[in-house]
């Protein structure tokens, strides 16, 4: 018996005969369409799987013009953090995502949230954003009230400067006043950023990236997976405040109810953050996804 159904090719059985050509690779334009709001500048987005992409795979994918998409195979603490990394990363040399306190916050709080987040700075800020004061790891170190506020040990006369300085206007400024961290205000004097040494040498020795994938701000673009557990809204809601540009409702089968309700829950409290789901295989499937919310 015949078992042969029809003819059937795997990629060794196809060449593709190179024909003359005008075209020079840096004419070649690979820009395309995420989503319904989001381009990327090359066609290229990384699994989000446990074993290829967390924040260092999806900022090398977005520097290229891609975008990499977080597994969801971690807490949700994990997970917003690793989107943090990815929105933060600075290219410009000015730190956007900045942790921020008060006058009024304790001596013992700032030290938890400089070990927290492994950073040796926070600004103290007004309720309004205005810039108050800059405390350091070194002003509190030796600090033996945990209680006081943080206003008795900060920096209150600052060198500041307006957001459109360049790194070499930063870097004369650092050095002409002996000062390792430069804050970024803008024209009502609310903080914008922060330049570090650091930072500056940083951008200095990475390659330049014209094609990378970034937002309105600047910042390189990244995804987050969700499943359809009982604490996926929890987890969406804690990635949007992470600034995440994209959610992937990310299930084997992707056309199933479960899949089609979270979208429709996630897209009803979210209109505006975009949403792709799946895996599906099937243009119904589409349709469905589509009919729920689903931007892809």
């Amino acid at each position: 018996m015949d078992k042969i159904v029809k003819e059937a090719l795997t990629f060794d059985d196809v060449s593709l005969i190179p024909r003359k050509s005008s075209i020079l690779p840096s004419d070649v334009n690979l820009k395309t369409r995420l989503t319904r709001n989001i381009y990327l500048n090359i066609p290229f987005l990384s699994s989000a799987m446990d074993t290829v992409t967390e924040s260092r795979m999806a900022i090398a994918v977005a520097k290229e013009g891609g975008i990499g998409v977080i597994h969801k195979n971690i807490t949700i603490e994990k997970q917003r953090k690793e989107v943090e990394i990815v929105k933060s990363y600075h290219r410009n040399g000015i730190i956007r995502n900045l942790i921020t306190i008060n006058e009024d916050t304790s001596i013992k709080e700032a030290r938890r949230l400089i070990v927290k987040h492994n950073i040796s700075a926070l600004p103290v800020t007004d309720h309004a954003g205005k810039i108050l004061g800059l405390v350091t790891s070194r002003d509190i170190k030796y600090i033996a009230d945990d209680n006081i506020p943080v206003i008795n040990a900060m920096t209150k006369k600052l060198i500041t400067a307006k957001e459109d300085i360049t790194l070499s206007e930063a870097k004369e400024i650092l050095f002409k006043h002996k000062i390792e961290k430069l804050l970024i205000v803008d024209e009502s004097n609310s903080l914008r950023g922060l330049i570090t040494c650091k930072d500056i040498d940083h951008v200095e020795h990475q390659e330049y990236f014209p094609n990378a994938c970034k937002d309105m701000n600047d910042r390189l673009r990244v995804g987050a997976a969700v499943s359809t557990d009982v604490d996926t809204l929890e987890r969406v809601e804690e990635l949007v405040k992470a600034d995440v540009d994209v959610i992937v409702v990310d299930s084997a089968h992707g056309h199933s109810t479960k899949v089609i309700e979270i979208v429709r829950k996630i897209k009803s409290k979210y209109p505006n953050l975009d949403v792709i789901a799946g895996n599906i295989v099937t243009k119904e499937a589409a349709f469905d996804l589509i009919d729920a919310g689903a931007d892809c």
